[in-house]
């Protein structure tokens, strides 16, 4: 059984955090106008990754909500995972340097000379988004079609040694009607990267889940809707990974 890492995750919009219905700007929750405060609350539970995501950069292609990454940054010691409008090599570059841990690439992830060049040059210190609806990758903030599907996009990752993946199921996320187990499984038979899943966490009974998947290249699980509504706190999902693991650990 391996390690499971929960990244509860921060989505930005004009400055705020706010969480999508399957990527519909029109259908579109505030949660907070404050996202440092939102960062403390989720490291304060105990989270030691935070997935941040810029909704408008994703969309225009270009970093928007720079100012409430640098808040967030400044407000924790966690580390920050942050995807969003991110389309060169330079953006990946600066970023890092402002103190992302890790930079999610995603509308030109399906490029393969572009993405080539930013895992020779960034290696773990890059994901790739894969964005996923009816076995077509997503791109453009999930808005537009990549013409990819999602065997040719896994192929093309592993030719290229994405070391991580982020799968999202657009169908299910801020659904709260739990993740695409099943496609998430065929995933981690046919990646060679180490996956997150995206979308669909809705309940206690899913982290449980998420625990007990075998498969070695299963890295973790990212959360929004579910926490944000309350449904469960982040320090109770984190209690429970590490008493499963523990009770694992104690099996003769």
């Amino acid at each position: 059984m391996v390690t499971v890492n929960l990244y509860p995750a921060i989505d930005l919009y004009q400055g705020k955090v706010v969480r999508l219905r399957q990527g519909d700007f029109n259908a579109c929750t505030v949660y907070s106008n404050d996202p440092a405060e939102i960062a403390r609350d989720w490291e304060n539970e105990g989270a030691r990754w935070i997935h941040v995501v810029d909704l408008e950069g994703a969309k225009a292609g270009s970093l928007t909500n720079g100012a409430a990454l640098s808040a967030i940054l400044r407000s924790v010691k966690a580390k920050i995972q942050f995807g969003g409008g991110v389309r060169n090599l330079g953006d990946i570059e600066e970023l890092l340097d402002r103190g992302v841990a890790r930079v999610v690439v995603g509308t030109k992830a399906v490029d393969r000379t572009f993405l080539e060049t930013a895992v020779r040059q960034f290696g773990d210190r890059l994901a790739v988004g894969l964005d996923v609806r009816n076995d077509h990758v997503k791109t453009a903030g999930w808005t537009e079609d990549g013409s990819v599907t999602l065997a040719e996009a896994l192929k093309l990752f592993n030719e290229c040694g994405v070391n991580t993946l982020i799968y999202t199921d657009i169908e299910k996320d801020g659904a709260l009607k739990g993740p695409n187990w099943g496609k998430l499984r065929g995933i981690l038979r046919k990646s060679r990267a180490h996956i997150i899943l995206s979308g669909g966490i809705s309940r206690l009974t899913d982290i449980e889940k998420c625990r007990t998947i075998s498969e070695a290249n299963f890295e973790g699980a990212i959360i929004g809707k579910a926490l944000y509504d309350k449904r469960f706190t982040l320090n109770e999902a984190l209690r429970l990974i590490q008493k499963m693991g523990e009770e694992t650990h104690g099996q003769p």
